[in-house]
């Protein structure tokens, strides 16, 4: 529960919503975690189921009397008002079982947002590219090196750093797929690495660009774009994520 005031206090609304409906998932009489629901909850549906438990909960609780009153017909406000009156052990019964607000919970959690889609969508093909782009110049390197007497006894300079593009060509590829898992999952770790990986090639990609000879003004545009962009959407689909 303290996981989930926490993440309240700090607007991480989906996460708060997450924790909380565990702790009420336990307890379902814990008045605090209602009341904190009822914070974080942005449907008036699941504000009032929230201050219909705190009242079932709590018949004296006056404050959240007052607030049902902003979430049901004045018919329907007088009627829960009796009901509150008749007594606690019989409402206790009329507690909703947790496993309906977690449902709720699970909806709301169902929908990624379409810059977190785009994100995992660019990290796949960007690991495509550079896996398969990898694979050819690693074979491409052994083919070339194959047909000189010394190989594999002896690498020249040239070659050694032939074959160390290839293999972190490879490497990147492989992130890039780890990256986009964790985004489609929409773990916190995903965040970060998209935002890093990004950054990276918003800084290699240019800059390898500038220092060929002639430079590649084009390419230089296009790395550098994309990969500020892709920082942006990460930035962007922040909301989405669970902090696991």
């Amino acid at each position: 529960m303290q996981e989930g005031i926490i993440a309240a206090k700090a607007g991480q609304l989906e996460q708060a919503r997450f924790r909380l409906l565990d702790v009420v998932e336990q307890d379902q009489t814990n008045e605090a975690a209602w009341f904190w629901l009822y914070q974080v909850f942005d449907r008036r549906d699941d504000k009032r189921l929230c201050l219909e438990n705190l009242i079932i909960i709590n018949p004296q609780n006056q404050w959240a009397q007052e607030e049902l009153l902003n979430y049901v017909s004045p018919p329907a406000a007088q009627a829960a008002s009796h009901q509150q009156a008749a007594g606690g052990r019989q409402a206790h019964s009329k507690v909703l079982p947790s496993k309906q607000a977690r449902d709720t919970g699970r909806s709301s959690r169902a929908s990624r947002p379409i810059a977190l889609k785009l994100v995992v969508a660019f990290w796949l093909g960007i690991s495509v590219i550079f896996t398969v782009g990898g694979i050819v110049a690693a074979g491409e390197w052994l083919i070339s090196s194959a047909r000189t007497r010394t190989f594999p006894y002896y690498l020249t300079g040239f070659q050694i750093v032939e074959l160390l593009v290839a293999i972190i060509f490879v490497l990147a590829g492989l992130m890039g797929v780890y990256i986009a898992i964790l985004l489609f999952s929409r773990s916190m770790a995903g965040f970060y690495g998209s935002v890093i990986l990004a950054l990276g090639l918003l800084l290699v990609g240019p800059f390898i660009s500038l220092i060929v000879d002639p430079p590649n003004y084009p390419t230089m545009i296009c790395t550098g774009g994309i990969s500020g962009m892709i920082v942006l959407l990460t930035l962007a689909s922040q909301p989405g994520f669970a902090d696991t």
